[in-house]
């Protein structure tokens, strides 16, 4: 049986071999790990930048998103519709009810339709990208999809009437049949006949194709190029616009890279700094300004080797991932400056394998804080979430690769660094002065992790004095313990209890620049559009439509939905639905409208139905047609109805919920459409999602902990750890943040980072000199380690603060969320973890534990004698 300790002392050794390596040939060393990166970043240009959040933010197992998939199978050719959206009201601010002002929208409409051709081939137009059934599939070719108004006129501005009174005739004519609260905004109504007596906006409406061969992004930029704002007001001076596409939006978010990269380079400019004076002096003999620059290249050749993985495995990725770097920038730091603080230490004793020394003893500390901080990512790569699948898979290479990197190529260079500093030109120390001068910096407790402290013989720095006379008194007392232990965990409860309530939701608007024009778009049309319609599409399968038995029981689900407060149209819409039509035009044909379904059926869409061709529901039925035009077999059809309920996820669940049980009741086999519902299913799933993933990162955590330190600690650890979580939680609702994807993956990845702040205090407690006193023992773990966490916590702040200035409120949730997890980490490090190890050891020392029963052994304890090492090698 292979002892922990003799397991640690055979890491410690592999790891000292390494370090051996590294300063045999450290040009090698450099060479190889660079070489690996590059190799692997050749991958980073096939990666693919998802920018539509359906393919981002929602499960994709859950119900909703099955619907969508099938929905777009169905009905969509197989792809997302692009959109494109104009918000029109009259430049004088007044109703857009007039003639003047209509015949300018008509004006757009056609040149939307007709006039604007793609700039390579201009025999292209709107027709040729507008989503419509193709001939090929159902033996007609319908019209182009397209919502928008105008319909009442027949897009025909002749057909508009000349006097106010009767254009609301005929407005109120459709909103009696279908409202059209979808496409009016600022609607006022006659409070005694609820009738629309004016309107300041409307919105145009279009459906694009996406196309192979990329020809409709080029449509699409020719849309864009002529409806900027000045053209749309030299054009139309009558009327106010606004225009969103999906190519538009598409490149705000993109925007978001290209605006925020400067943050980026200035925070790694900023860690920059600060190694160089943490690493050395500005002296010509004891600068380490050169070596402070390694952080450069380190962050970009591990960022570059997790984006390669991700394009060679063909992954799609979201600007989500950009603000790895930040984290990697403010976290790999503190690995660093524990390599460098061990190497001093080996200076100071005179070692002669110096690198090897060093690994022996940073080995094992920076495996065990990088390893914590992959598993938890890990552990968030197997989310049903693309965006948060994404990152955690980038984060989690970008740290294990940067990991490699600490323990071969910074050591490199600092190996490299210290041989420059004694051939510089400027007079630099004798090796004995050198020595000296290290010895005195390590008794004084400079870096990450320092010696123990002996106050008899080494003075305090300030730090280690505010923590030994001030802190430490504090947390030793009787009142001060039961205040952290009463505090600690009344405060955790209390904001758990408050983080239940916030809210769920990413916005559209987080997502862009603060200053985009989509934000505009958006609260334009909150502002008009309050009573925002949703068109719901119902999907039958497996009726049929030959047995009048089943089609009783569809009208009757019909009547049932219509029956529902907030749906305010019938099934079908203004004109109806299509088998109401094709039942009529069978019956007017001699046709029995049951026994005889299916006869002539490309007859029928090539005819009127009503005030529309009837080739405008040639989409909404999927089968199989013979040659004779017959409709001989159908897989599902779809049915549309207006829905006015607000928009908030929580409603709209219900809703779906409402229609669903509906439809299972009435014995109907189908589903129900409309893209706001996978959001709404995606809300609903967070909490869920959440604490799940929260539970298997402790334990995976926890395990880590265990193997590599003692079992107290690690319970401590993750307490701790818990508690951490819930402020998060409860700080974030009174932040003003909303649980959605971005927040889920900020708190999956504290766990992993806040880890680190508590190792170092509880190595420091149970490695202390003092073994029986736990007050004791608390004053010389704080004393010690305390500045050094605080430091850590100050680096991983120096990465990210630039977030805060990001220019988008995705990414300022991430700084929101990473200030949090530095403050609670190192609050609950250096306060709560103390305490609650001290309360351990005093119990334990009542019930008459002795050293080896409290839990508190020995752990991490860099055993690297040849005893173990071989003892364990024959183990082996």
């Amino acid at each position: 049986m292979i002892s922990k300790e003799d397991f640690l002392a055979y890491c410690a050794g592999k790891f000292g071999k390494l370090g051996a390596a590294v300063q045999k040939r450290p040009w090698t060393a450099i060479a190889v790990s660079s070489l690996i990166a590059i190799l692997f970043s050749m991958g980073a240009p096939k990666v693919n930048l998802e920018t539509e959040g359906v393919f981002l933010w929602i499960p994709t197992t859950s119900e909703t998103y099955v619907n969508f998939l099938s929905y777009n199978d169905d009905y969509q050719d197989g792809a997302k519709l692009n959109f494109l959206n104009f918000i029109i009201m009259a430049e004088d601010g007044g109703s857009i009810f007039r003639k003047s002002i209509l015949s300018e929208v008509v004006d757009v409409h056609t040149d939307v339709t007709v006039n604007i051709t793609e700039v390579e081939d201009t025999s292209k137009s709107f027709s040729d990208h507008c989503f419509k059934a193709e001939t090929a599939k159902n033996g007609i070719d319908s019209g182009c999809q397209m919502g928008n108004a105008l319909e009442i006129f027949s897009y025909n501005a002749d057909n508009i009437p000349a006097s106010a009174a009767d254009i609301l005739a005929a407005i109120n004519a459709a909103d009696s049949i279908s409202p059209v609260t979808a496409s009016f905004g600022g609607l006022v109504r006659d409070l005694s006949t609820g009738e629309i007596t004016s309107a300041d906006s409307m919105v145009l409406w279009y459906g694009l194709k996406n196309s192979p061969d990329g020809s409709l992004t080029d449509f699409e930029k020719a849309v864009v190029d002529e409806t900027t704002p000045s053209k749309l007001t030299a054009k139309y001076p009558l009327l106010s616009m606004q225009r969103l596409s999906s190519l538009a939006f598409d490149e705000e978010v993109v925007k978001l890279v290209s605006n925020d990269m400067p943050l980026f380079i200035g925070a790694i400019y900023i860690v920059i700094i600060f190694l160089a004076l943490t690493f050395g002096r500005l002296t010509c003999s004891e600068n380490r300004v050169a070596l402070a620059f390694v952080a450069l290249p380190q962050v970009f050749l591990s960022l570059a080797f997790a984006t390669g993985c991700q394009g060679m495995s063909g992954s799609l990725i979201s600007t989500l991932n950009f603000t790895i770097g930040f984290i990697l920038a403010g976290v790999s730091v503190d690995d660093m400056i524990v390599v460098e603080e061990f190497y001093k230490r080996a200076k100071a004793k005179g070692c002669e394998n110096i690198l090897e020394e060093t690994m022996k003893e940073a080995g094992l500390a920076v495996f065990l804080t990088s390893f914590t901080a992959v598993v938890a990512f890990m552990v968030g790569a197997f989310v049903d979430l693309p965006a948060v699948r994404s990152f955690c898979i980038c984060a989690g290479l970008s740290f294990c690769y940067n990991f490699i990197l600490n323990v071969t190529f910074f050591p490199a260079f600092l190996f490299l660094d210290e041989r420059r500093c004694g051939m510089s030109c400027c007079p630099s120390m004798s090796k004995d002065e050198e020595l000296a001068k290290a010895k005195a910096k390590e008794e004084e407790g400079e870096g990450f992790v320092s010696d123990k402290v002996d106050d008899a013989e080494a003075p305090l720095t300030v730090p280690q004095t505010i923590f030994a006379k001030a802190i430490t008194p504090f947390l030793a007392s009787s009142v001060g313990q039961v205040t952290v232990v009463v505090g600690t965990f009344a405060a955790a409860i209390f904001v758990l209890l408050y983080g239940l309530d916030i809210e769920t939701g990413l916005s559209v608007k987080e997502v862009v620049p603060d200053d985009s024009f989509v934000i505009t778009f958006f609260d334009t049309l909150e502002e008009k559009f309050d009573a925002q319609t949703k068109r719901i599409a119902f999907i039958v399968k497996g009726v049929d439509y030959k047995d009048s038995s089943n089609l009783e029981e569809l009208e009757a689900l019909f009547t049932d939905i219509e029956s529902i407060e907030t749906v305010v149209s019938q099934v079908g819409l203004l004109n109806g639905h299509w088998l109401y039509h094709y039942q009529t035009f069978l019956e007017n044909n001699g046709h029995d409208k049951y026994t005889d379904f299916g006869k002539d059926y490309t007859t029928f869409l090539g005819g009127n139905c009503g005030n529309v061709p009837c080739n405008t529901y040639a989409l909404d039925v999927v089968g199989a047609i013979d040659s004779n035009g017959d409709l001989i077999s159908v897989k599902s059809s779809r049915f549309m109805f207006d829905e006015v309920s607000v928009t908030d996820t929580g409603p709209v669940w219900k809703l779906y919920k409402n229609l669903e049980a509906k439809r299972k009741a009435s014995g109907i086999d189908g589903y129900y459409f409309v893209e706001l519902f996978l959001y709404a299913e995606n809300d609903s799933l967070m909490f869920d999602y959440l604490f799940r993933s929260l539970g298997v990162t402790l334990v995976a955590v926890a395990t880590i902990m265990f193997v590599f330190t003692d079992a107290a600690s690690t319970f401590y650890i993750t307490l701790c750890v818990a508690c951490i979580d819930c402020h998060l939680l409860g700080i974030a609702r009174m932040w003003d943040t909303r649980l959605n994807s971005v927040l889920f993956t900020c708190m999956i990845m504290s766990v992993g980072l806040c880890v680190d702040y508590c190792v170092h205090i509880a190595h420091a407690f149970v490695h202390a000199e003092e073994k029986k006193d736990p007050n004791k023992r608390l004053k010389e773990a704080l004393t010690n380690l305390g500045p050094a966490v605080l430091k850590g916590g100050f680096t991983t702040l120096l990465g990210v603060v630039l977030l805060s200035m990001a220019s988008s409120s995705v990414f300022r949730m991430f700084f929101k969320m990473l200030f949090l997890t530095v403050l609670f980490g190192v609050f609950h490090g250096i306060i709560a973890l103390p305490v609650f190890l001290t309360l351990h050891q005093k119990m334990a020392n009542a019930i008459g534990w002795g050293a080896e029963d409290n839990g508190l052994g020995e752990f991490t304890e860099r055993q690297t004698g040849q005893r173990q090492e071989e003892n364990l090698n024959n183990a082996l």
